[in-house]
């Protein structure tokens, strides 16, 4: 399946991976990943991960890269994480000599740069990188192990989100074999500050509901501010809101610096993705997200009554 992204590889002496704004566990695991496993295989390469990267893990598992232009226009480029040139977070991107992608995100039919593999059954892109280094014979260290296995524990939800469960568990029983640490990596994970409890406290004191069943919180830049919390930092932890009885749709509107909402969506029932995509975002079927131009009522409004309709047909047909 990789075979023609192998030899795209092998074809470019430099290589810059990119990945989509606000970095997760996922995106950060894979472009690294990616890079460390080619140098590792390909000593006389020089390849290069650009972008902001994940800080919690920066000291550990490695830091990203400060590329100039003339760098990038000589480069291969490969996309991670994301689905089409507009969504990587570095947009240099555009001015690279070729480019290929690995995603698993649903495929909107926008990249058509060059070759890629995109799984949209995959939990995460850790997982396909994983099968591109069984398929390709390469080899690995402990350290692009943990890089991986931190990708896919993140990306599934600490095995939540898993449809194929012996698939997953293989492959990180393998990642173990080969050095990863899944003590450590849990233990940074879980990490939290005394100024994220008092935000979780008003998450629980100030959430809304719809009346067929999604359970929302707004936050504007002021309130963010209080906290010390960016739109992103707050969006991502939309799961204080998941699997309550009742709201099968989860969801958190934030207001950026610039005025926009930044908006995450988390279902365990209607699928939320076509309502991302329908609303210029995108993402997986029961995990999604997107940006919209102004923060105000009329905007949240709009994004509620999409997943409250959601909500309700899913309700309707008794699933």
């Amino acid at each position: 399946m990789f075979e023609e992204l192998k030899s795209v590889i092998e074809a470019h002496h430099s290589i810059v991976i990119f990945g989509h704004p606000n970095p997760d566990g996922d995106c950060y695991g894979s472009q690294l990943g990616l890079r460390d496993t080619i140098i590792l295989n390909y000593p006389n390469k020089k390849v290069y991960a650009v972008g902001t990267g994940l800080r919690r893990f920066r000291q550990t598992l490695g830091k990203m890269d400060e590329v100039d232009d003339d760098t990038i226009a000589g480069s291969l480029a490969i996309l991670v994480d994301g689905n089409d040139l507009y969504r990587m977070e570095d947009q240099r991107v555009w001015n690279a000599k070729a480019w290929i992608k690995i995603d698993h995100h649903v495929e909107n039919g926008r990249f058509t740069q060059g070759p890629f593999i995109v799984e949209e059954d995959a939990n995460s892109t850790c997982e396909l990188i994983t099968d591109m280094i069984w398929e390709c014979g390469w080899k690995i260290n402990p350290k692009i192990a943990d890089l991986l296995y931190l990708g896919i524990v993140t990306d599934s939800g600490r095995f939540q989100y898993i449809e194929d469960f012996p698939k997953a568990f293989k492959q990180v029983a393998w990642l173990c074999e080969q050095g990863a640490n899944p003590k450590e990596l849990n233990e940074t994970l879980n990490i939290t500050f005394e100024s994220a409890l008092k935000f979780r406290g008003y998450v629980y004191s100030h959430y809304q509901k719809s009346e067929n069943g999604v359970i929302y919180l707004c936050l504007d830049k002021k309130t963010l501010a209080n906290f010390g919390l960016t739109a992103s930092r707050a969006g991502n932890m939309v799961n204080l809101l998941s699997y309550i009885h009742g709201y099968p749709v989860w969801v958190f509107i934030t207001e950026t610096e610039e005025g926009f909402s930044h908006i995450e969506l988390r279902s365990n029932g209607p699928a939320v993705q076509p309502i991302a995509t329908y609303l210029g975002g995108g993402g997986h079927k029961m995990a999604a997200g997107l940006t919209l131009p102004t923060y105000d009522q009329e905007t949240i409004d709009k994004v509620i009554s999409l997943c409250d309709k959601a909500a309700k047909e899913y309700k309707e047909k008794g699933e």
